[in-house]
């Protein structure tokens, strides 16, 4: 493995050497040259030699409880090291040590604290618990120097380990993600490695989203169907899904603890279960026979809690899903849940006659409480979206707030433990940003950069007193309807493997996940923006080294214009080992494009475009790009959601075109969309406008002829949204001309 990139590197021995012999002859005794993430609790360096990790060290264990994790931190060094170190049970007689003990000086530490201390001879991980002892290990593989592992180690008799002494324990006890699975399949082995990814930063709980309306993912055995229909769509060639065996569950809840991760299914109710309905017919309120959808909707069909038979299918289903997940919370969804079909129902109105309730939410309600009630008898709890609160749920449940933010102060005051996963910082389904070459990805909210994924904290301003204790950290969400708006983009193709879709999901996920562990590891009075940037130039090296897929940051131009018209270019990249490369003529830079090393002078800066490239050439940054510059005058129209172009319109012949207004369409009302001429010989005429909702229906349409150009006539367009869905897309079609020739330029806004 590390023979092959011999060649590679060559370029960066220097570097290589030179970090090394630093760290060797202790020259350096600052942190600054210590990339840990998330920051620790505590660490401070110490004024003696490394340690110096050879082929001769050996990874000891005091206890049967510390053998899982010195196993585990064998495993990784295995990735690291030309030949790895051997364990042994036994520390007698061992010169050259790594020891895993329960045996702790540090007070205080905790469920999942632990001290780490590096000495000559001696590498010492010490927690009360084996949690602690995981997160020390994964400390540990962080402080292997990032430049020895990506040169070729043979030069190099052994790998330096700063001194240090770190003291180390989480801020808050929920440091989660949330994979939904259900709209898009993953297999088990992708599952085991996304676990890997999320252990890797110290993140505690995989919420799985098994369950929605696109499929049902987990094997009930008391109803077949469920897996045999439900985890399936499409017919023929185009049929596509999946489903995990309880064995397969078995085995990754298994493979997670050893990690310190618990696994908390979702188990949606009383909406987003069209997958159960297809299955089972009479689940729901009407009875009638449908088919698994094939694009993204939210379902009106919900269960119809009026029927005892849906009591009885509900409590087998979660009876096999308490024996398969020993995590004390199972999540019950309650999001979007639409009333249209209970309205009509004689089963839902006849239940709510019966028993007092006076509203659909209150049916809601009741059926929500009578599964709290049937869990808390098996030892659990439910957590749901923050769409419960305020249906009758005991203090005991949990909320997970996502879209309203005071929901989460609201619970933790009435003694509801509280999760946040809030669309404007955690959703990472949406992109880092808005430039055009980012891949598909969820634009109903605003892109969610490195930064604003970093910059906030799980507790709600002004909280205070017990009812902080009540805030239990945060938890990010990859939402993989994506793949059903964009199946041609995302989707793998047969034959090809899976490897397209997964590279997809680790690409939303990193470097975003570092930040939310940060954020919910490290208390906000340590974070630091630039310091974290600053250790973050390791980590994307080591994401390269642990084979991730992940969202490199793109160089950083510096552009000087010379008095002869043409440019003269700069390009720099903190990330460690990545060159950066680039191409003239508007094509995308790729390994094999030259290198930008100093300065390079183009005539053209238009059409340059730059990219960085990991060490391994297996991970490339967006290139660079001149973004669309909007006038300060013509911001009063709204928000751009286009252009056109000279050359692309011709006189008197209509054109087709499609606008992106998802995310700019965020709610029912009405919408002005503008045309606006900025420059050319020619106006342009609009035939009328129409809005598409998930790349399928017609929703609304304002079919006049209007103009812009020098003078403008009709060129505003209202139309009316009025069955808006939490994460649908909108696209806006027009059809144009130019009034002469084919010299015109314009944006289009939304308002």
């Amino acid at each position: 493995m590390i023979n092959k990139y011999t060649r590679i590197f060559k370029t960066i021995s220097l570097t290589v050497t030179l970090a090394i012999s630093l760290i060797t002859n202790g020259a350096d005794n600052s942190t600054d040259n210590i990339s840990i993430v998330p920051k620790p609790y505590e660490i401070t360096t110490l004024k003696t030699s490394p340690f110096k990790l050879t082929k001769k060290t050996r990874i000891c264990y005091s206890s049967m409880t510390a053998k899982a994790p010195a196993e585990l931190l064998a495993q990784y060094l295995n990735l690291s090291t030309v030949s790895y170190p051997s364990l042994k049970s036994s520390s007698k007689r061992v010169k050259n040590l790594i020891l895993l003990t329960n045996k702790v000086k540090t007070k205080n530490l905790g469920k999942e604290g632990y001290e780490l201390t590096v000495s000559p001879n001696k590498i010492t991980i010490a927690a009360p618990q084996i949690a602690g002892l995981i997160y020390g290990v994964q400390t540990m593989r962080q402080l292997v120097p990032v430049q020895a592992l990506i040169s070729n180690t043979k030069k190099h008799s052994f790998l330096p380990i700063p001194a240090v002494k770190i003291v180390d324990k989480p801020h808050y006890p929920w440091r989660g993600m949330m994979l939904d699975v259900s709209r898009y399949f993953f297999k088990k082995e992708f599952i085991l490695k996304y676990i890997d990814i999320m252990a890797m930063h110290k993140m505690n709980v995989l919420h799985w989203h098994l369950v929605d309306d696109a499929g049902w993912r987990i094997e009930i055995k008391k109803y077949p169907k469920l897996t045999k229909v439900g985890a399936f769509r499409g017919k023929g060639d185009q049929r596509y899904g999946g489903f995990y065996t309880q064995a397969e569950i078995k085995e990754i809840v298994k493979y997670a603890a050893k990690r310190n991760v618990q696994i908390m299914p979702e188990i949606e109710l009383p909406a987003h279960v069209l997958s159960a309905i297809v299955s089972y017919p009479n689940l729901c309120c009407t009875g009638k026979q449908m088919e698994m959808p094939v694009k993204h909707f939210i379902s009106k069909d919900i269960y119809c809690v009026g029927k005892e038979s849906t009591w009885i299918f509900l409590k087998n289903v979660l009876s096999e899903v308490c024996k398969l997940f020993p995590f004390e919370y199972i999540h019950i969804g309650g999001d979007e849940a639409k009333y249209n079909r209970w309205k009509k129902c004689p089963d839902c109105q006849k239940k709510m006659k019966e028993l007092g309730l006076k509203s659909e939410h209150q049916l809601q309600g009741w059926i929500t409480c009578r599964v709290e009630d049937f869990l808390q008898k098996k030892g659990k709890k439910i957590i749901g979206w923050d769409e419960i609160l305020g249906t009758g749920i005991s203090n005991k449940a949990g909320i997970m707030t996502w879209h309203r933010a005071n929901t989460a102060a609201k619970g933790a005051k009435r003694g509801n433990k509280v999760v946040m996963s809030l669309t404007s910082n955690a959703y990472f389904d949406t992109p880092e940003s808005s430039h055009p070459d980012e891949p598909p990805a969820a634009t109903w909210i605003p892109p969610i950069s490195l930064k604003k994924a970093y910059s906030w904290d799980p507790l709600p301003k002004g909280l205070n007193g017990d009812a902080v204790k009540n805030i239990l950290g945060a938890s990010g969400c990859i939402w993989a309807d994506q793949f059903l708006f964009h199946p041609n983009e995302l989707a793998d193709k047969k034959g090809e493997g899976t490897k397209r879709s997964e590279q997809y999901v680790e690409y939303l996920s990193l470097p975003r996940m570092a930040a939310l562990a940060e954020v919910t590891w490290t208390p906000e009075s340590e974070r630091n923006w630039d310091d974290f940037s600053r250790r973050m130039n390791t980590m994307f090296t080591r994401y390269s080294i642990a084979g991730y897929n992940f969202r490199m940051p793109m160089p950083k131009l510096k552009i000087k214009r010379n008095s002869d018209g043409s440019f003269d270019v700069t390009a720099t990249t903190s990330i460690i080992g990545a060159t950066i490369h680039y191409t003239t003529d508007g094509s995308l830079p790729t390994p094999a494009s030259k290198e930008l090393k100093g300065t390079v002078r183009v005539q053209n800066i238009n059409m340059l475009r730059v990219r960085a490239v990991s060490f391994d050439k297996k991970v490339m940054s967006l290139a660079t790009t001149n973004e669309i510059d909007v006038p300060r005058k013509l911001r009063k129209y709204g928000k751009i959601i286009g252009q056109w172009k000279r050359g692309e319109l011709a006189e008197k012949n209509e054109k087709e075109f499609i606008f992106d207004a998802t995310g700019k369409i965020n709610k029912n009302g009405k919408y002005t969309i503008t045309f606006v001429y900025t420059r050319g010989k020619s106006g342009i005429n609009i035939f009328g406008v129409e809005v598409i909702k998930n790349g399928r229906s017609v929703v609304a349409k304002d079919i006049h002829t209007g103009s812009t150009g020098k003078k403008s006539r009709g060129n505003k367009y209202e139309v009316s949204i009025n069955d808006y869905e939490t994460g649908a897309s909108f696209k806006i079609r027009a059809r144009l001309s130019c009034e002469i020739g084919n010299n015109s330029n314009g944006f289009v806004f939304i308002k």
